[in-house]
């Protein structure tokens, strides 16, 4: 199986499975929200996936969640990142949190960062409405007292609070029901691996593609997993596709990350 600029088809678990100890630098993934069907309101869409109901026993998918962290957690190198992108769910009143099952997982949880995507507002329901989910820093340390290393600062200087809309033109991006803005994988690993390149990236659940794309303009190897054989099909196009479109927001993100002077530099010239 080739593990560097490839798509694989089949189930997330049992790919991971059969991949060796420590291979990739970093991952960056969104999996499926066990959202349940017909949970939705006469505005708002029900996501539908091609291939999976989104729709499974809470206990068996956050078991499920656990041990798939557990094989990325095996598959990345020491001193490697990934980032998880999920949020908080009700069912019958009962509230489901992502740390429910990500303390249970191996990794070190190095930050959760709260993704606003700024939508807009509801006009009823039974709680304030939720325009936010979550992305977490999740931390493969090299020993036990390994907390990474130090954030560059054109990086660190970007908040816990990311304010990025979702991926609106869902036509141009494979056809996928939720496809990640390009911004937040372009984040995550411009923010870990800054200029470096040729680093090996995993996302164990594809989907439109997005992470393999901002791999390309960043110049590293992608690996993805997809269950459903249209999203892969339709992920590969947009590869081999990239638009003026994404170029333009790629940059966008990566203009963000730039300081005048350094925490450093700031400190020497108070000497």
């Amino acid at each position: 199986m080739e593990l560097k600029n490839n798509i694989v088809l089949g189930d997330t678990l049992e790919i991971l499975k059969t991949i060796e100890d420590n291979i990739f630098d970093m991952g960056v993934t969104s999996p499926p929200y066990n959202k349940q069907n017909n949970r939705k309101g006469v505005l708002v869409k029900d996501i539908k996936y091609s291939d999976i109901t989104d729709n499974k026993n809470e206990f068996e998918y956050q078991i499920e969640q656990i041990e798939i962290l557990n094989q990325i957690y095996r598959v990345i190198k020491p001193g490697g990142s990934f980032f998880y992108n999920h949020k908080i769910r009700w069912d019958k009143g009962e509230m489901f949190h992502p740390m429910d099952w990500l303390r249970k997982s191996n990794w070190e949880i190095k930050q959760e960062i709260t993704w606003d995507r700024q939508i807009a507002a509801n006009i009823r329901g039974w709680r304030f409405w939720q325009v936010e989910e979550r992305i977490y820093w999740l931390y493969k340390p090299l020993n036990k007292k390994d907390n990474g290393e130090e954030l560059k600062s054109k990086h660190a200087l970007l908040t816990s609070v990311w304010k990025l809309r979702p991926e609106m033109n869902k036509k141009t991006v494979s056809d996928h029901p939720a496809p990640f803005p390009i911004e937040i994988p372009t984040r995550c690993i411009y923010s870990i691996l800054d200029d470096k390149t040729d680093c090996n990236i995993i996302d164990p659940y594809m989907g439109s593609g997005t992470l393999a794309v901002v791999c390309k303009l960043l110049g590293h190897n992608y690996f993805g997993i997809d269950i459903s054989e249209e999203y892969i099909t339709n992920a590969n196009n947009r590869i081999n596709n990239i638009t003026e479109k994404e170029i333009t927001d790629f940059n966008s993100e990566i203009e963000k990350h730039k300081v005048n002077k350094t925490y450093k530099q700031r400190k020497e010239e108070k000497k």
